[in-house]
């Protein structure tokens, strides 16, 4: 055992994150009425593929804008949750006349729960978490791919988010109204006659 008072760089003692005020407060970028404080863990110990927070939700707050991810998976780990904790949960479900129905619902959360998100349109989850009368501690991570989009379908809004070694985390938000689709023509290969 090293004698050195110095901590090795893969260590996050997260028991020294013991208040709101040893954090960051992180407000959302769609809503910034949605905060939490935080420290990325998976930075402070150098991680690159995979991202993870440890969190502090103050009493009554909103973690985050309800969303879901297109390329990276999200997790959550509740640490401590008190009474009227929630995840709100949106699933769209088409109505009878074609539209979604954009109710988002509430599931009570406790300590020790686990929610996991898969990445993809096609398992459409848009989430968030709400605290109750207490804060709620927790972790929440997740993948790191490359290129990802943030939907905020009760919002109208996307935000895209490229990570690159060049220039780093870049991201950009877009409404809804304004998506295009664009149909490009597959370049054609060398030698392969094709003009």
């Amino acid at each position: 055992m090293s004698s050195s008072s110095a901590k090795p760089p893969y260590l996050v003692r997260t028991s020294e994150l013991s208040s709101i005020s040893s954090l960051d407060r992180r407000e959302h970028p769609v809503d910034s009425r949605n905060h939490r404080y935080a420290c990325s863990l998976g930075d402070s110990t150098g991680l690159t593929k995979t991202g993870v927070h440890f969190c502090r939700l103050p009493p009554d707050a909103t973690s985050t804008t309800l969303h879901y991810h297109t390329h990276d998976d999200e997790w959550y780990y509740i640490i401590d949750a008190g009474e009227g904790a929630v995840l709100f949960l949106w699933e769209p479900e088409a109505t009878a006349d074609g539209q979604q129905d954009s109710a988002p619902r509430e599931e009570k959360i406790q300590s020790g729960d686990f929610f996991g998100f898969k990445a993809g349109a096609s398992s459409v989850r848009a989430h968030a978490l709400r605290a109750g009368e207490k804060e709620v501690v927790y972790l929440v991570g997740g993948s790191r791919e490359q290129t990802d989009m943030s939907v905020y379908p009760l919002k109208g809004r996307r935000m895209i988010i490229s990570r690159s070694q060049e220039l780093g985390v870049q991201t950009w938000t877009v409404e809804e109204k304004d998506l295009k689709t664009v149909h490009m023509k597959a370049p054609a290969q060398a030698g392969s006659g094709q003009k």
